[in-house]
């Protein structure tokens, strides 16, 4: 397909569309255009990294089945905590690869990150200060 068409994006949806179907263990995968979310939660960290290592075996088997690859440098997972329990650190493997560990990330538009500060709780203060920069630009234009 050539880059730009209006063809590729439209093949890439329908042949990525199954990829949902293929991950049936408690996760809640979100497809938007070429991007994959994938949600879970887990009652602990133990329960959290086998659940981890379960996902991550049914999409790499559906990836090589489909002739695609995960690219694990642009694969990445951010944690977050309902308790203020510490956490322990999960480690995802997958193919001798570690998945990278991120403290924000966007989502759907909206900057979000884990306040390490406050025991890896969800903060908005990276898309606060994201939108406060963009505001205070578009008025110093005028």
């Amino acid at each position: 397909m050539p880059q730009g068409s209006i063809l590729g994006p439209l093949l890439f949806l329908v042949y990525i569309n199954y990829l949902p179907k293929a991950i049936e263990h408690k996760v809640l995968p979100i497809l938007f255009a070429e991007d994959t979310s994938i949600l879970l939660t887990s009652p602990n960290n133990i329960q959290m990294q086998s659940d981890l290592s379960i996902v991550f075996e049914q999409l790499i088997k559906w990836f090589k089945s489909n002739v695609l690859f995960l690219n694990f440098d642009k694969t990445y997972f951010i944690q977050f905590n309902s308790t203020r329990k510490g956490t322990s650190q999960i480690k995802i493997n997958s193919e001798d690869k570690q998945i990278s560990i991120a403290n924000e990330t966007k989502f759907l538009g909206l900057s979000i990150n884990n306040n390490l500060s406050i025991n890896n709780n969800l903060s908005w203060k990276t898309h606060i200060e994201c939108i406060k920069s963009k505001l205070n630009s578009a008025f110093l234009l005028k």
